[in-house]
């Protein structure tokens, strides 16, 4: 036999096996296509926001934004004109400041700075008051929990402890200062001392 004929045989061999149908294309109405629609990320993405749905979509979230922004400026208005309401407003307002100065006052301790003082007392005493909560007793987020975690919290939690004013600062971390030295811009402290005790 030929080469040819052999070569042909192969081919048809492999058509009839059913391997060639890992390269034809899937036909439209294959499972796939059907009944899930697959995402390829940003051109997906992108299809949808300027598709009809995605028009229609943008739409009703600009005309719920408007509405909220129009009723906030009738009742800024209508407080504008109406004395009482103003007082009331005023009044609030007032409520929530003298709230929050006093929260930031019972966190007063952190930043106190005397000999032999330690804030981890203040801190504790507070905790035991329940005047101040810490991370452990915060309600979390159950939406933002992921793999085993509680979920995320609203606010800073190290901002809730007690050395947060206080702490170690490496002198020799300032990159300015170690770049200027790299020039001589700056004598080393040993250096100055031996200079002034030969003077």
């Amino acid at each position: 036999m030929s080469s040819s004929v052999l070569s042909i045989l192969l081919i048809s061999a492999v058509a009839n096996s059913g391997l060639v149908d890992a390269f034809a294309p899937t036909p439209r109405s294959s499972p796939l296509s059907s009944s899930r629609v697959l995402s390829m990320g940003i051109i997906d993405d992108l299809k949808l926001i300027f598709s009809e749905e995605g028009k229609q979509n943008k739409a009703k979230y600009v005309a719920r934004e408007r509405a909220e922004q129009e009723a906030a400026q009738r009742e800024i208005l209508e407080r504008r004109r109406n004395p009482e309401k103003m007082e009331d407003y005023e009044q609030k307002v007032n409520n929530n400041r003298a709230k929050l100065q006093e929260d930031k006052e019972v966190w007063g301790f952190q930043g106190k700075v005397e000999e032999g003082y330690d804030p981890i007392t203040d801190w504790q005493r507070l905790k035991d008051e329940g005047k101040i909560t810490v991370g452990s007793q915060l309600e979390r987020d159950p939406s933002s929990s992921r793999l085993g975690s509680e979920g995320l919290v609203d606010i800073r939690t190290d901002e809730l402890l007690p050395y947060i004013d206080q702490g170690y600062v490496d002198e020799s971390a300032d990159i300015m200062g170690g770049f200027m030295n790299l020039f001589g811009g700056k004598k080393e402290k040993g250096k100055e001392e031996d200079e002034k005790s030969a003077n």
